[in-house]
């Protein structure tokens, strides 16, 4: 996998060292499974007619899932989404305390364990920061 870009969390206008242009829409969600389908909703917005917009979509929802589910101690759930030419690069960004993000393997009839297994197929690249505010999990796609 290629090096990850630098992200710092907290700041308002991240810079990637791929040469990222500042965040083009940023939002905040509640971390309460409820949220999913509205931030699912703001990927829809933000990207309406590029051509990655549903699969930017379905991995944004399984990261901000991931972070309802696990980003224990965490008030919120941020998703900042950048668009340049055909690549689009997505934050997930929780206060969680506690913990990396795990890659778990999923079986058969397993109902949970496929994000990052989605992520990885789909994703041209990703990967995450943790710091001590918290923990941010991205993703780019090229098309």
């Amino acid at each position: 996998m290629p090096g990850a870009p630098f992200t710092v969390a907290g700041t308002r206008e991240r810079v990637s060292a791929a040469g990222m242009t500042p965040t083009a829409a940023t939002r905040t969600f509640a971390r309460r499974a409820e949220e999913v389908p509205i931030a699912r909703q703001f990927i829809r917005d933000t990207l309406a007619g590029h051509p990655a917009s549903f699969d930017v979509e379905l991995l944004t929802c399984e990261l901000v899932t991931n972070a309802v589910q696990h980003a224990t101690g965490a008030a919120d759930v941020t998703v900042a989404v950048r668009r340049r030419g055909s690549v689009v690069h997505v934050d997930v960004i929780d206060g969680g305390q506690a913990g990396l993000p795990l890659w778990r393997e999923a079986n058969g009839h397993d109902e949970d364990g496929r994000g990052f297994q989605l992520v990885n197929e789909i994703a041209s690249r990703w990967g995450f920061l943790r710091e001590h505010a918290g923990t941010c999990v991205w993703f780019e796609i090229s098309r």
